[in-house]
């Protein structure tokens, strides 16, 4: 690295100081600020009564853990995503590209099994190299593998078939790590594609995927996965799109500044074909979020992971209370699964990936008993106040401030995202946000009692 590089690398990284002193600044003045529009703009002065050491106490830690986390730490975040497009920027199109063998694990998919595969179709027609594919029906009590079968019959009548397709039948449902076991077995590519069944990929995905694999030589790259539902994005879809922009627009891909992604996920991913293999045929996967078991595998074996926003695609979401709740119970408890028992020795390690899971095991996981508690705690606040009016009024203010932290926030996440505007009318959803805010708190506290009653989570 030149002179110059260097320079421009440490001026880089001095950004991630920016976030924590505007949170300083913040902390410092803004209940200051908040008493100023209380008098000015409400025409109200606070009593001068003093409050108990405990009332202070409470309210001191809440304040200070909620700045911190959405100007700090989420800045950090924003910044370290900022720094990554930035590298990623300088990747140029390969010459040579290796064979793929896109492995599509089905259980009960078909009424989307036929759009995975024209899409699929769409990506090999984009890709410079060789592609097959391995579509494996795990026990289907529907007729998957007959729309499979429908889908490639017509996509070779209508000559836009460069992919050689096999489809393949468990006659017992088996679970998704058999079947993706099935396919990797029998894949031909230097290069495994894995993709969801109900979920779909744009044309240049895969070129974007692979690029970024040769070009930093990792053994592993995912992408961004846009959550959409059959009958329309109703409310509960357009809370998970916000969701999604934010935990794959912004976190994953600032984790992608150190090759760290923690989650290559079963809907969008490229991976080493013999590393993967290897995984699947020496190791026993037993997480019911397998996708985080094996990307944790991958990087304990010295594996580097990405992550490309340009490179897109589209999976089924939960549109129901009941089935967002059981998939969220699945993620939140398959994840402690994974970092406290089956990889629990990458938090001992003294590098980026540790600092990351503990991160996500404190902020997540701990932190969702602080959100339990500042709920659980707000009505006594309330009562043992000095003067419980202008505790309200001070409530009011900050919700606003908050809102408009969380704007900011939200629209660089979307941005990040989608690369344009198109999707910022999603930002009318900030406001009801805390719905599926609380939703993830109860379900990674009930995921936690779960865990340590012994559970380590199922699929169905």
């Amino acid at each position: 690295m030149n002179p110059s590089s260097k320079k421009r690398f440490s001026i880089g990284y001095l950004l991630f100081l920016l976030p924590f002193a505007l949170a300083y600044l913040s902390w410092a003045y803004f209940p200051s600020v908040a008493q100023w529009i209380i008098a000015r703009g409400f025409g109200y002065s606070a009593s001068e009564r003093a409050a108990s050491f405990v009332w202070l106490a409470f309210i001191s830690f809440f304040y200070t853990w909620y700045t911190f986390l959405a100007i700090g730490f989420a800045g950090t975040w924003i910044v370290a995503a900022f720094l990554a497009r930035r590298k990623r920027a300088g990747v140029e199109r390969g010459m040579f590209y290796p064979m793929v063998s896109f492995v599509v694990p089905a259980f009960n998919e078909e009424a989307h099994v036929a759009s995975c595969v024209a899409s699929l179709q769409a990506c090999a027609e984009a890709y410079g190299g060789n592609c097959e594919a391995i579509l494996v029906d795990d026990g289907s009590t529907d007729f998957t593998f007959e729309a499979a079968w429908r889908a490639v019959r017509d996509s070779k009548t209508a000559g836009k078939c460069r992919v050689r397709w096999k489809v393949i039948k468990h006659m017992v449902n088996l679970g998704k790590v058999e079947a993706l076991r099935t396919g990797v077995n029998v894949a031909l590519g230097q290069v495994v594609a894995v993709v969801d069944a109900d979920s779909k990929w744009f044309p240049g995905t895969l070129v974007q995927l692979v690029d970024a694999m040769l070009a930093d030589d990792k053994k592993a790259v995912t992408g961004y996965i846009h959550p959409r539902a059959d009958d329309g994005d109703g409310l509960l879809v357009s809370l998970q799109q916000l969701e999604y922009s934010q935990g794959l627009g912004i976190d994953r891909c600032a984790q992608s500044l150190g090759s760290c992604v923690l989650v290559v996920p079963g809907a969008i991913g490229v991976y080493h074909a013999d590393l993967l293999r290897q995984i699947l045929t020496d190791g026993n996967i037993r997480s019911v979020t397998e996708d985080s078991e094996i990307t944790l595998a991958i990087q304990k074996r010295g594996g580097r992971v990405g992550y490309v926003s340009a490179a897109r695609g589209s999976t089924d979401a939960p549109n129901v209370l009941g089935a967002l709740w059981r998939q969220r119970l699945r993620w939140f408890t398959g994840w402690l699964h994974n970092i406290l028992d089956i990889h629990a020795d990458l938090f001992r390690r003294v590098s980026w990936l540790s600092a990351l899971l503990w991160y996500s095991f404190v902020f997540e996981f701990v932190g969702a008993f602080v959100d339990l508690a500042a709920v659980a705690a707000f009505p006594f606040l309330w009562w043992f106040a000095p003067d419980p009016l202008n505790f309200g009024l001070h409530l009011v203010v900050f919700w606003a401030y908050g809102l408009l932290i969380s704007f900011v926030n939200q629209a660089v996440a979307l941005r990040f995202a989608y690369g344009d505007n198109q999707h910022l009318k999603l930002l009318r959803y900030t406001p009801l946000y805390p719905f599926l805010w609380i939703i993830n708190v109860f379900a990674r506290l009930r995921s936690i009692v779960a865990y340590a009653g012994g559970s380590n989570g199922k699929w169905r």
